[in-house]
């Protein structure tokens, strides 16, 4: 999927169905909300790891982490089928990497080198920050230019 979000904004490829709801505001409102609910809810597995209260969910949460993560990018193209200008280009393209980094988690594939795990874990963290950050600051300057 986040081949093909890549592969359409190169071509400049449109669906102009899409692209006419995108423009509405409420729409742009609702989608966006999906992405912060969202992403608000894939943040839960970083609060259980930290929490004494949730400990004992951490492998739930992880499980839940990971197999939501699917609608990541749907999500996304939803809200824009386009990666955007300047910090929204940036933002959009900090969230797809952070998709595809997160597609490659040791876990799943079976990876048990620690060396991987680590890095693998620091980017994917990064990355996450990164998005938090961006849809804070995107919020604030969708409100406030509007």
């Amino acid at each position: 999927m986040v081949f093909l979000f890549g592969l359409q904004y190169w071509n400049g490829w449109s669906w102009p169905w899409l692209e006419a709801r995108q423009k509405m505001t409420g729409f742009k409102q609702l989608t966006g909300m999906g992405i912060f609910l969202f992403l608000l809810f894939q943040n839960t597995l970083f609060i259980a790891r930290t929490s004494e209260l949730l400990k004992n969910y951490q492998k739930n949460i992880y499980r839940l982490h990971s197999q939501t993560s699917v609608f990541s990018m749907p999500l996304l193209y939803l809200h824009t089928a386009k990666m955007g200008y300047q910090y929204t280009f940036l933002f959009s393209l900090a969230y797809s990497l952070n998709v595809l980094v997160g597609c490659l988690s040791p876990l799943p594939l079976n990876i048990k080198n620690k060396q991987y795990g680590f890095y693998w874990m620091v980017l994917h963290v990064t990355l996450s920050t990164f998005v938090s950050f961006f849809i804070f600051f995107h919020i604030f300057m969708t409100f406030y230019y509007n």
